[in-house]
């Protein structure tokens, strides 16, 4: 397994730019093959997985406290990305401070209906034997549609093969939690108007920039959001924030490096609007 350091979770997710499926132990001896156009009814291929696929408990438990470093603290999330390059199916797998960066080389079905697991190796390039893949199982059924929006996964490297019910993603990662944890409009004791959008626009009295909410605990000891490492790589943006009732506070932060730390008293204290 490639373990990756994830300085920012979001970035590593975003960045990861079929062969027959009879029951084997054996994986593919070639790269993997683009699914067929003509495709059997009640197979699973791989494109039928591709997306960003998150843990339900961390997605409730974010929207219930909305401070994903003290959640992360308690008991880590975990986001799965499948996404086609060329004619491989790159699979990433983070808990938002480290990563494993695979290939999935096949889907093979199980012994048990709706049942199947994944065969990952390090590299699909070449010659791929038997002793060099793993397996990832998973349940799960079609919606009505003949899509799987949710998977029980038995991840080996950060659940400990335990078998969790991970959600599909309909938006982008960072849209989610920016919704989950802090989107919307609000204005201070003053007046002034802040906003923070979806799609990762913060708004402030004074200035504007784009945003992501920090998912990796490591990064400062309070809640905090940051500039987009990838729209704004050397921004230098980092304000802390914490929820208190239906107050929102926002702290300055202090710190040349991660650990950052916040300020004790907040410089606003927002509403929403």
């Amino acid at each position: 397994m490639c373990f990756l350091g994830v300085a920012t979770p979001l970035l590593a997710l975003l960045a990861a730019p079929v062969s027959a499926q009879e029951k084997s132990g054996v994986a593919p001896t070639g790269p993997a093959a683009t699914a067929p156009v003509t495709k059997s009814k009640g197979r699973v291929y791989i494109k039928d997985l591709e997306g960003t696929w998150i843990s339900r408990d961390f997605v409730e438990r974010l929207r219930a406290t909305r401070a994903p470093h003290a959640l992360a603290r308690q008991a880590a999330g975990i986001a799965i990305k499948i996404q086609q390059e060329g004619r491989s199916y790159p699979i990433l797998i983070t808990n938002f401070q480290r990563a494993v960066l695979e290939a999935i080389i096949d889907v093979e079905p199980d012994a048990k209906p709706n049942s199947y697991r994944l065969v990952l190796a390090k590299d699909d390039r070449g010659a791929v034997n038997s002793k060099d893949v793993t397996y990832v199982y998973f349940r799960g059924e079609r919606n009505a549609d003949g899509r799987f929006e949710t998977l029980s996964i038995s991840e080996p490297n950060f659940a400990k093969r335990r078998f969790l019910t991970y959600l599909r993603l309909n938006d982008p990662l960072d849209n989610f939690v920016n919704r989950a944890v802090i989107a919307g409009k609000y204005k201070d004791a003053e007046g002034q108007a802040y906003e923070f959008t979806e799609a990762g626009e913060a708004v402030l009295p004074d200035r504007s920039f784009a945003y992501e909410v920090s998912l990796d605990p490591s990064t400062a000891t309070c809640e905090l959001i940051q500039n987009h490492r990838e729209r704004e790589p050397d921004g230098k943006e980092r304000i802390g924030f914490e929820w208190r009732g239906p107050d929102l506070r926002l702290y300055k932060v202090s710190g040349s490096k991660p650990p950052f730390k916040c300020d004790s008293k907040p410089f606003a204290v927002l509403t929403r609007q």
